[in-house]
């Protein structure tokens, strides 16, 4: 069996799990409001909303890797701060303009540019940061509570935004988002982990390809990047076209776009619960493979029934996304406790760099495809195509030798190199 203990005895992950909290509130509502500001507010196209979503991931692309080499030299802590801080300003500045009439769609895509930037800056920081705040053991712990908050915020969330944007109007909505990052940014300040500066002897391109080298070597990475890279693109072509679906195509509202995304963080919580116990019994491996192909699957059950309008099918739709959202829980902080571990410490920026440069920057282009193919076959068939796409993502990590991983120390190359190799 994995031993795994608890992260709640460890003060300044509390911390930590507080500002994931406070920041993840505000991005639920704004990950709801944003499209209908786009869709709603300022009667954006398909297309002109996929050049938003674009804008918020092309950053993943494009600064990912030089980021990462800033992370591993830099401490953490300060730069998960000014991220927080540069993107709640930001988006007060979004706020404004809506309401003051300044906003259009070129000025929207450039702020979701530099708020996108901000956030590679924090989630590649905020990675490497949390294996400083709890040691090897609590680790799976700290991930799975994080993971279950962040799903108990995700139908909160995710509900109260479709009431807010409904009743308030998506910018009065997007405060809320901009409050969350400054309530996240205020309590990091807060925690205290020795963190040490490293200099940087080598270019920085140098640095950066020792991390893309890592990834492609290593098994088990090089597995979890290609099933995460498959799933974004059709995860995102979906999303778009679902919608594009729902606002505009039949007409339902933010409130049950919201109330079929709460779904999502229903399963997630649900699944996130029983990750550890899973874990424990049958090991990583296995438990792994099953969720993902759980996960991974369901929306596209759920989406067939949706071709028309009707009642039924969102409440198809909606229960698929549960069950998706329960192999999302138990897989992701599986996932992402391997990620953190399989590399020593003073390589964990640039890897992760690396693979959020190829997942997430999956995501840019999904966008891109999603807004091209809704407007070239309607959403529907559009979002058929994505589910179909997310549905083939478990095959890398079914066919690799993760499926037969028991104990976290298996993957620690300090205690088993052949995963590194």
């Amino acid at each position: 069996m994995t031993k795994v203990t608890s992260a709640w005895r460890v003060p300044a992950f509390r911390r930590v799990w507080g500002a994931g909290a406070f920041s993840s509130l505000g991005a639920e509502i704004g990950e709801l409001a944003i499209p209908v500001l786009a869709l709603v507010t300022l009667g954006a196209s398909a297309a002109e909303l996929s050049f938003v979503r674009a804008a918020l991931l092309v950053p993943y692309l494009v600064l990912t890797l030089w980021l990462g080499v800033l992370v591993d030299r830099l401490p953490r802590r300060p730069l998960m701060i000014a991220a927080d801080l540069g993107r709640g300003v930001l988006l007060l500045g979004v706020c404004i303009l809506a309401v003051t009439g300044g906003l259009s769609i070129p000025v929207l895509v450039l702020a979701a540019a530099l708020i996108g930037s901000l956030t590679v800056l924090y989630t590649l920081a905020d990675f490497s940061f949390l294996p400083l705040v709890v040691d090897e053991k609590a680790l799976i712990d700290a991930n799975a509570k994080i993971t279950a908050t962040q799903s108990v915020i995700g139908v909160m969330g995710t509900g109260a935004g479709g009431i807010l944007v409904q009743l308030l109007t998506a910018p009065f909505a997007l405060v809320l988002n901009a409050i969350g990052y400054l309530g996240s940014g205020l309590l990091i300040a807060r925690v205290r982990v020795a963190e040490q500066r490293r200099s940087g002897h080598e270019s920085a391109f140098s640095e950066a390809k020792a991390g893309i080298l890592v990834l492609v070597r290593h098994r088990v990475l090089r597995a979890l990047v290609s099933e995460a890279s498959i799933w974004n693109f059709g995860n995102e072509v979906f999303m778009i076209a679902l919608s594009v679906l729902l606002l505009q195509s039949y007409g339902y509202g933010p409130i049950v776009l919201g109330a079929v995304f709460m779904a999502i963080g229903v399963g997630t919580f649900l699944g996130s619960i029983g990750s550890q116990s899973l874990t424990a019994r049958y090991g990583y491996g296995r438990s792994l493979v099953a969720a993902l192909l759980v996960g991974n699957s369901a929306p596209l059950f759920g989406v067939l029934f949706v071709g028309v309008p009707s009642w039924t099918g969102v409440i198809v739709l909606s229960a698929a996304f549960v069950i998706s959202g329960i192999g999302i829980g138990i897989a992701n902080s599986q996932a992402v406790s391997l990620r953190q571990l399989a590399v020593l410490p003073e390589l964990r920026g640039r890897v992760n760099a690396g693979y959020r440069l190829v997942s997430w920057g999956a995501l840019s282009i999904g966008a891109l495809g999603g807004g091209l193919l809704t407007t070239l076959i309607g959403p529907w068939p559009a979002a058929v195509i994505g589910a179909c796409i997310m549905a083939t993502s478990s095959a890398p990590v079914a066919a690799s030798k993760v499926r037969t991983m028991r104990r976290l120390d298996e993957v620690i190359p300090s205690r088993n190199s052949e995963y590194t190799s």
